[in-house]
């Protein structure tokens, strides 16, 4: 109805007195496919707000602007200084400055809600801090003393405490929604004085492959990829969807900003906030293995019904796994209750309390068998 409508008002307006018929098809076929399109749009914007395989809020094209962004998270973002000056800070990324410029500055934080509003920022910072005193410069340019409650090297992540009331924390997303394409945003404000902004794209949300259950390559693992820029300033501050949620941790890879920067997914960080609020370092489950995907040839070739699991290539001698009589060939299906593959195993095993057994199912000669495993507190 609404389409015959609109069709029969363009005629009506578009008929002048003389205008021959071919001009007249011309008017109505044009003032027909207007009407279409307008209709065409108000359909698919009724669909994407119905649909119910939406589960994130983010923008579907090249936004025009991101201040409306900016401006409703600048005031969670907050600077941390030192005391007495350091060096190396993000004085030095200007243009003719020394890389040894003294400045109290270190970085970028920002407010996170954890039964109370706390202040998240990368352990590197505050390892650069020389046992100096920490402060929070404010979004209002006031400083507060900083108390750090928890670290994280392994992460690379410190949760400080302040006493101040009244301060509001930006709001979680969920990383692991996250999607290669997507707009981010980076913010920081290392000298407490202005925040500042970049903008690219995710360009990978993690890496693929053999990972060891243990230490440093978990780490690697975490990181999300993007194109915009992170220096020195702006590591520790929060990455940002289209929606304003925080989906990582911006975290410097090096001196000077290159041409890929890496943030920590905030799924990590929530998996950890309770553990660094409450004992102040993060005891993780290790395992002691090597795996990789379990590919559809492999899967035909073990007996395998389905293409699922983490596939054991390498047992380490003395560790958790080779006291659990797991193989190299073993297939991991199951960790206690979750259902696992090559990428969510080192998390799980990770977040699994220490010293306690776990019932493991695993796929070996042709048939599902179960193994209690014990995991021990991940080494330094």
């Amino acid at each position: 109805m609404n389409r015959r409508i609109c069709y029969r008002r363009r005629i009506l307006r578009a008929r002048p007195r003389g205008r021959s018929g071919l001009q007249l098809a011309l008017v109505v076929v044009i003032a027909s496919t207007a009407c279409r399109e307008r209709e065409l749009g108000l359909d698919a914007r009724a669909i994407t707000a119905t649909s119910p395989q939406t589960s994130r809020l983010v923008t579907p094209s090249v936004p025009s602007s991101f201040v409306d962004v900016v401006a409703s998270a600048r005031h969670g973002v907050v600077g941390i200084r030192a005391t007495s000056p350091v060096k190396s800070g993000p004085a030095a990324m200007f243009p003719g400055a020394p890389d040894s410029t003294p400045d109290v500055s270190l970085g970028t934080g920002f407010l996170i809600e954890a039964r109370g509003v706390y202040v998240l920022t990368n352990d590197h910072l505050i390892a650069a801090s020389r046992e100096n005193e920490l402060l929070v410069v404010l979004p209002d340019h006031t400083e507060a003393p900083a108390k750090v409650l928890g670290r994280d090297p392994r992460l690379d992540l410190a949760l400080l405490s302040i006493d101040t009331p009244r301060l509001h924390a930006l709001p979680m997303g969920d990383s692991d929604a996250v999607q290669v394409g997507e707009w981010l945003i980076v913010l920081g404000n290392p000298f407490g004085d202005e925040v500042t902004a970049a903008a690219g794209i995710v360009s990978a949300t993690g890496h693929e492959g053999a990972s060891l259950v243990q230490g440093r390559t978990m780490g690697h693992r975490a990181y999300l990829q993007t194109d915009a820029r992170i220096h020195r300033g702006n590591t520790g501050g929060p990455v940002l969807d289209t929606a304003g949620q925080v989906i990582g941790i911006a975290v410097v890879s090096g001196d000077r900003p290159s041409e890929l920067s890496f943030a920590i997914p905030i799924n990590r960080v929530k998996e950890i906030v309770d553990a660094l609020r409450d004992h102040g370092q993060v005891a993780r489950g290790w395992l002691g293995v090597l795996v990789k995907p379990v590919t559809p040839e492999l899967a035909l070739s073990i007996g395998l019904p389905a293409t699922a699991g983490a596939y054991v290539t390498e047992v380490k001698a003395g560790s958790p796994a080779a006291r659990s009589a797991l193989r190299a060939g073993d297939v991991i299906l199951q960790w206690g209750a979750n259902k696992i593959d090559h990428r969510s195993l080192p998390w799980v095993v990770a977040a699994t309390p220490v010293g306690r057994p776990t019932e493991v199912i695993v796929w070996r000669n042709r048939a599902e068998m179960k193994l209690a495993v014990i995991t021990d507190k991940m080494p330094e």
